[in-house]
């Protein structure tokens, strides 16, 4: 069985009867805010905006691709009706995916339909969706320590720029 996609701190497999069947967005390159450089008019090439000062991100997207079984119609609409609540509800959730060692701290923008890929009647149901999420303040962790500095870049949660924290 599958684990260790937990919202909420609740396994989702457990819970909601509902398995990830891929994830995007989670390691993807974060978007730079705002200007990056300046183009002088008297000096050749550009000043780039690279201080940690001037670094800023914009939120980061994650969509789940997901399916939910159940092994009748009861439970498959329990589940899934406790699993809109949730997500519908208000404020932030954590998120934790299996390949980090950090929580994102996410709220829900939208989902795709609810594709059925079994009959309501069906002994096990089994039913398709998408689930797009939003980390707002993107936490950011760059997992190799330069030679020179012996510092780990680091960016928290709720701040937003790029600081280093000490290896």
């Amino acid at each position: 069985m599958q684990s260790g996609y937990l919202l909420d701190t609740l396994d989702m497999a457990t819970t909601y009867g509902v398995f990830v069947q891929k994830t995007r967005g989670a390691l993807d390159f974060l978007k730079r805010k705002g200007d990056t450089a300046h183009s002088w008019l008297d000096y050749n090439g550009e000043e780039a905006f690279t201080d940690g000062d001037d670094i800023r991100f914009e939120p980061r997207d994650i969509i789940l691709s997901c399916y939910i079984k159940a092994t009748s119609k009861d439970n498959f609409l329990n589940n899934l009706i406790l699993l809109k609540i949730v997500l519908e509800g208000s404020g932030l959730h954590t998120l934790r995916l299996p390949f980090l060692t950090y929580d994102l701290n996410v709220y829900f923008t939208a989902g795709g339909a609810l594709d059925m890929l079994t009959g309501w009647n069906s002994s096990t149901l089994v039913g398709k969706f998408i689930l797009k999420l939003r980390e707002p303040k993107p936490e950011v962790t760059m997992p190799y320590v330069p030679a020179a500095e012996g510092k780990i870049p680091y960016v928290p949660a709720d701040e937003g720029v790029v600081t280093y924290k000490p290896a």
